[in-house]
């Protein structure tokens, strides 16, 4: 079944319809057509240092992916649909999910207005991150997100700002039985947590009604150089109170940095969020504060993240130019980040990644050295970025290889 978001995305592209036969015809005139339609299957090689059972790692598919997008200079709409089949190190399930659907408008001033499934523009864009497992700020739900609703992004100049609104989430889709239904998404939300694969702490939360503002300053020689603010805020649904739901709140602010000299790359980025829960008592596991966390889902697991707390993004990257064979495009590049916890005495979380990316054609290609600590995904911690394990004090280990086909 498809959840309610997901029928009003259908909604939404059924009205865009209405706008694109005329457009397709002049397109047609010109000789090109304003739709594409593409897609892409990638593989992984992945090696835990804590999966004994598995002292030589895994292979398997990662993504299978459907793209559409429009584009007549006017009308614009992009969609993207995932299958993910992860083996058994990787958990042994399958999911799929809208990774987003929009339709909009183009305006002569260049700016844009998207109505669907769209990207939250939050902090540094379009990513936090230069490696596949992009930063930790995409496991507490603040990078490379997608909601429902309408944003609006200015004509490009030196000062850029994005406005958008979102009364619901992406929406939750399908997956295997070894799954949460909650958290079959592709963006890390607040969701209701899950007795068989999650928790079992009975919080049915959601996000709501949210308000996200950024401004964006482009300095020095042709802009190479950007300095921006972002803000965030919006409604947290206790659905499961004894008296009936609460609204509370949930708040996020940010400063960004992000410049280019040459083949060097900076990516800077410091923020801090609070969630304002009304959790009841028995809202908990582990005899912890029912407040002192919130159950973020994704990738078909909810996990705790504490309910206070700072990021912090250093990403810097080289571009090596020149070709070897036909593998060209060659990337140097480590990314650090980490979750400071202001709340409950929890242990602060880190990843630091060290990669090469490069390519061949329509095939893309990474290598990815990963250190994580209290990690829901490079550590063996039980805690998410809540309330971690002392067992594991250290960093874990964890390598990807990655090969993907584009067309």
């Amino acid at each position: 079944m498809l959840s309610k978001n997901v029928k009003g995305w259908c909604a939404c592209a059924a009205a865009a319809t209405l706008l694109l036969p005329g457009a397709v015809a002049m397109a047609a005139d010109a000789g090109a057509s304003p739709l594409t339609v593409g897609g892409a299957i990638r593989f992984n090689y992945v090696y835990k240092s804590w999966q004994d059972e598995y002292r030589n790692g895994f292979f398997g598919l990662d993504t299978a992916r459907l793209d559409v997008n429009y584009d007549d200079g006017t009308n614009l709409g992009s969609a993207q649909y995932r299958y993910n089949n992860f083996p058994k190190g990787q958990g042994g399930y399958w999911q799929h999910f809208l990774h987003h659907g929009w339709i909009g408008r183009r305006f002569a001033d260049k700016s844009e207005l998207h109505i669907g499934v769209d990207k939250n523009l939050f902090g540094l864009q379009p990513y936090a991150s230069n490696n596949f497992y992009e930063s930790i700020a995409f496991y507490a739900g603040f990078e490379d997100k997608y909601d429902l609703g309408v944003s609006y992004l200015s004509k490009p100049g030196p000062v850029e700002w994005q406005l958008g609104f979102y009364p619901r989430d992406g929406g939750s889709y399908g997956g295997g039985r070894n799954t949460a239904p909650s958290a079959n998404r592709y963006s890390y939300n607040i969701v209701a947590d899950d007795d068989a694969q999650g928790f079992g702490t009975g919080q049915r939360d959601t996000e709501r009604n949210t308000l996200i503002g950024r401004v964006a300053f482009k300095v020095g020689d042709q802009g190479q150089q950007e300095v921006g603010v972002s803000a965030l805020t919006g409604e947290i649904r206790n659905e499961a109170r004894a008296n009936g739901a609460v609204n509370t709140r949930r708040n996020a602010f940010a400063v960004h940095f992000k410049g280019k000299s040459g083949p060097v790359n900076v990516m800077l980025q410091a923020m801090r969020y609070d969630y304002h829960t009304s959790h009841e008592a028995t809202q908990t596991y582990g005899g912890l504060d029912a407040n002192s966390f919130v159950m973020i889902g994704g990738f078909g697991y909810p996990y705790p993240v504490a309910s206070k707390g700072d990021i912090y993004i250093a990403n810097a990257s080289y571009d090596i130019g020149g070709k070897v064979g036909p593998f060209s495009g060659f990337k140097v590049y480590n990314d650090y980040s980490m979750v400071h916890k202001r709340v409950g005495g929890y242990k602060d979380s880190a990843q630091n990644v060290t990669g090469l990316g490069f390519s061949a054609g329509k095939w893309a290609f990474s290598a990815d050295f990963m250190l994580g600590k209290h990690h829901p995904y490079i550590s063996p911690d039980f805690g998410g970025l809540g309330a971690t394990s002392a067992e594991h004090p250290g960093y874990s280990r964890r390598i990807n290889l990655q090969a993907g086909y584009y067309f």
